[in-house]
């Protein structure tokens, strides 16, 4: 019982400080996996995880299984071992099915990452005036994603933003100006921030949970109120620097940049980085034509890059670590059947959640939401393996199933 309130305890203050310090939360979530394995929580966790997810459970695990068999034909064994390493978090999820079972505990692991995100905003605030700086690539006071950086910043809080949203239409009075209150505070620096991905997460998470609640009480005055925060949001898209950012996007998609060859705004960075995605893009589907049955193992990507030589130019000039495409990194590293068993892994992840009561727990849309941000971030980023996208969507999960494995329904 004490190592399980130590555990527990530790869990919090690393959540707690997840949005501030990488090497905090890291150690803190590394030493209440360390305790758990050796209390045996994690083995409880597994083995509840087992009966009461089995589908789920099984498909985690033979994605696993390709992530370390794809070693075995990785043109980069020693890359290939830095790859397994960024999986390390999802070994948290039995963690949290045990430790979390209590719902007192489940409280308070989710009342320390809502303040620790909740205070990053005034951190980004205080960031965007100046106060404060951050040296995170990608994070300045234009661009104020405090330490979790642009590429995750919208990610982790449109996350949030939607389950704000599904508890003020389960609670009432304060409670629910409270959490509505922070939801729109996560919208406006979502959208004040660049990443583009991030707005498109923030958009369909938001719908989701719209479309969830008219189907469950077939309510079209709910679905009115979130037409109403849409609108408000595109007017956020409009006014703010969000616009430029995806006027840029839509003219490298059109080819029509040259209308800003002579401004020197967010449009201009916006069509930079999405050629440089569609270049990366290209040279992928290179690589898996020259490895079209296996691909080129776990960690085997950079080197490919490095020894494809499109045009006759030198190859150091193509390398780099991934393609900014999670489905794309699946297709080259494991061929089809990689690609085909990632996007197994979230159909089931998403179905879990879907269709479970999310009247019932509070919890239950955080096994649904974290699954449809992946699936959407990971069109242009490695969502599932980086460090804010894919330890939030692990917590989340596991705090989720933990409340499920102990109402008694099985999947």
């Amino acid at each position: 019982m004490k190592l399980l309130v130590v555990t527990n305890g530790i869990l919090c203050l690393a959540v707690f400080a997840f949005p501030f310090s990488v090497a905090a939360a890291n150690v803190g979530l590394g030493a209440a996996l360390a305790l758990g394995i050796v209390s045996g929580i994690w083995w409880q966790g597994a083995q509840r995880c087992w009966n009461n997810f089995r589908q789920l459970t099984f498909i985690f695990c033979i994605y696993f299984v390709l992530l370390i068999l794809g070693m075995l034909w990785s043109q980069n064994p020693e890359w290939g071992i830095h790859i397994l390493g960024r999986h390390w978090f999802w070994l948290l999820i039995p963690i949290l099915i045990a430790s979390l079972a209590e719902e007192k505990w489940r409280r308070y692991f989710l009342i320390s990452l809502s303040v620790g995100l909740a205070l990053n905003l005034l951190f980004c605030v205080l960031q965007s005036f100046g106060y404060v700086h951050v040296t995170t690539g990608g994070s300045n006071a234009e661009n104020a994603t405090g330490h979790i950086g642009h590429i995750g910043f919208g990610f982790v809080y449109g996350i949030w933003a939607a389950w704000l949203l599904h508890l003020g239409l389960l609670w009432s009075g304060k409670q629910r100006f409270i959490v509505w209150a922070l939801a729109v505070w996560s919208y406006v620096m979502i959208f004040s921030a660049q990443g583009r991905s991030g707005y498109l997460i923030a958009v369909v998470l938001m719908l989701s949970v719209c479309l969830k609640w008219v189907l469950n009480l077939r309510s079209w005055r709910i679905a009115q109120m979130f037409v109403v925060m849409f609108v408000l949001m595109l007017l956020v898209i409009a006014l703010g620097p969000g616009k430029e950012r995806l006027h840029g996007t839509w003219l490298a998609f059109t080819q029509t940049e040259h209308e800003t060859l002579y401004q020197q705004d967010s449009s201009d960075n916006a069509i930079l980085a999405t050629k440089e995605r569609f270049h990366m893009w290209k040279i992928s589907l290179d690589i898996y034509r020259e490895n079209p049955v296996l691909g080129v193992g776990t960690g085997g990507f950079p080197d490919a890059t490095a020894k494809l030589k499109p045009g006759g130019r030198p190859a150091s000039q193509f390398t780099f670590a991934h393609p900014h495409n999670q489905y794309l990194l699946a297709l080259v590293r494991w061929g089809p059947l990689g690609l085909v068993l990632f996007s197994t892994l979230l159909f089931f992840w998403m179905r879990e959640g879907w269709r479970r009561d999310w009247h019932e727990l509070i919890t239950t849309p955080l096994i649904f939401l974290p699954a449809l941000a992946i699936a959407m971030h990971a069109l242009s980023s490695s969502s599932f393996e980086g460090h804010f996208s894919g330890i939030l969507a692990a917590l989340l999960l596991g705090v989720g199933l933990s409340a499920q494995s102990m109402s008694g329904k099985e999947s």
